[in-house]
């Protein structure tokens, strides 16, 4: 007899749904489209919300708990006012209302009835609904989260402990708790439900306003790319003729630039129009020059001196290519090369050492094919030095540094037929070749540098 009553609202509660269900097929005017499934959600959470109150209403007038009946009426009032500016599209004002009475209510009705009726239960479900909403104030939505947290928390932690103030059979008070427990569910699956249809209708409504506006800018590229295509088809061909030309007129300046800068650096100041200078923390320096140049110059036509020169310095290159150095440059009858740029490598100290070697037995080479060959004196040294290209219109690649300097005193320091070394460069390769000490010796502004003569190889 005591469930009869109680089940004929859920009846009206069924057919206002089905009412509700078909009453939001369309958008008041008031709610712009990207809030329309943040609408259709919260609209129908809120009409469920006042029809689920009428039901406490009623069982609560039969309870003969007059104040939660009253209650029951504020709250009516509460959702049919959140409901109203929601149409208007005030979807956040709304909320706020909504979340405030349902906070409030929980917490009178847990303080009147206990925890057992379950109807904190409510408050979880309803607090994500802020967020579902695609745009808004992220304060005022953390707000009322931190709001319906703290009233959980309270009845939680507060409310459930105090004595409630009617005390009801174990019966009833089981179905509220059931009761409360399922139309919490109910109410968060209907709402995915909603929420699903509304974002199938959505998604169908953008895909015929994509396909239409497709069309058109399908039309529209297809009429551009005929008359683009027409002008193309009469300028390719002048196109791929001056790319030929500009190719064949690139290949030659690069070729050009190859002859006198590093590869990296041609290609840097073919592509930007200038080449930046770079500090190097480790390279190493190697000067060779002939002994006894000036005396036998003179004995020498020029044409044949030349051309002497041009044997030693191309088979110099030759080596210096093979072993990984750049050539800097030539002065006179010196020639300086450096490993280790303008590509930074870990090998500079034993490539410039092999490239020495294999100068040296060039030259001795020639000694025993002419008495009149050059003798030559080697000299390496490893430091800092920076590199870079000086001039604009004839460029050199040189390099500056103290380094460059010691490395010219160690050729300097050396003997006709030996390559010298300095302490800094046995560092790194002096377990891997047979080297002979010399001790320190005094170099001009430099004071002493311990130095060591590379045995040739046998």
């Amino acid at each position: 007899m005591l469930l009869l009553p109680m089940l004929r609202p859920l009846i009206f509660l069924r057919t206002g749904i089905v009412a509700i269900y078909r009453h939001f097929d369309t958008l008041p005017k008031g709610v712009e489209l990207e809030n329309s499934r943040f609408y259709t959600v919260s609209n129908l959470a809120q009409t469920l919300a006042w029809n689920a109150h009428l039901w406490w209403l009623f069982t609560f007038w039969y309870l003969e708990i007059y104040p939660l009946a009253w209650i029951q009426v504020l709250s009516v009032l509460a959702y049919v006012m959140a409901i109203l500016t929601n149409r208007k599209g005030y979807h956040m004002t709304s909320m706020t209302i909504s979340l405030m009475e349902i906070v409030a209510h929980q917490i009178l009705a847990v303080w009147l009835l206990g925890a057992m009726s379950g109807f904190q239960y409510f408050i979880p479900v309803v607090a994500i609904f802020p967020f579902l909403k695609p745009r808004g104030n992220i304060f005022l939505k953390s707000g009322l989260l931190l709001m319906c947290a703290a009233g959980f928390l309270f009845i939680e932690l507060y409310v459930s402990k105090v004595t409630p103030v009617y005390t009801l059979a174990e019966s009833p008070l089981m179905l509220f708790n059931i009761t409360n427990i399922v139309m919490a569910f109910g109410f968060v699956g209907l709402w995915a439900l909603y929420l699903n249809v509304a974002i199938y209708r959505g998604e169908i409504i953008l895909a015929k306003r994509t396909r239409e506006i497709a069309l058109l800018e399908q039309q529209a590229e297809q009429d551009k790319l005929t008359f683009e295509l027409q002008m193309k088809e009469r300028d390719n061909e002048i196109f791929r003729l001056r790319n030929i030309e500009l190719e064949e007129e690139k290949n030659k300046s690069r070729k050009l630039l190859l002859n006198i800068l590093p590869e990296e650096t041609a290609d840097e100041l073919m592509n930007s129009g200038k080449a930046s200078s770079r500090r190097y923390d480790s390279a190493t320096v190697l000067f060779a020059d002939f002994v006894g140049f000036t005396s036998k110059s003179e004995l020498l036509q020029p044409e044949e001196l030349i051309n002497r020169i041009d044997v030693y310095f191309t088979a110099f290159d030759h080596i210096a290519e093979k072993h990984n150095i750049e050539k800097i440059k030539t002065i006179g009858d010196a020639y300086m090369a450096v490993g280790g740029l303008p590509v930074a490598n870990q090998t500079h100290a034993a490539d410039a050492v092999e490239a020495a070697l294999e100068m040296l037995h060039f030259v001795n080479e020639q000694k025993l094919k002419s008495p009149d060959a050059f003798d030559i004196r080697i000299g390496i040294h490893t430091g800092t030095l920076v590199a870079g290209v000086v001039g604009r219109h004839k460029f050199q690649y040189d390099i500056w540094g103290d380094t460059v300097n010691v490395a010219s005193r160690m050729e300097q320091s050396s003997e006709p037929g030996k390559i010298n070394i300095s302490g800094d460069v046995y560092q790194l390769i002096g377990q891997k070749y047979k080297c002979f000490g010399r001790g320190p010796i005094e170099v001009k502004n430099k004071g002493k540098i311990e130095m060591f003569f590379l045995e040739e190889n046998e």
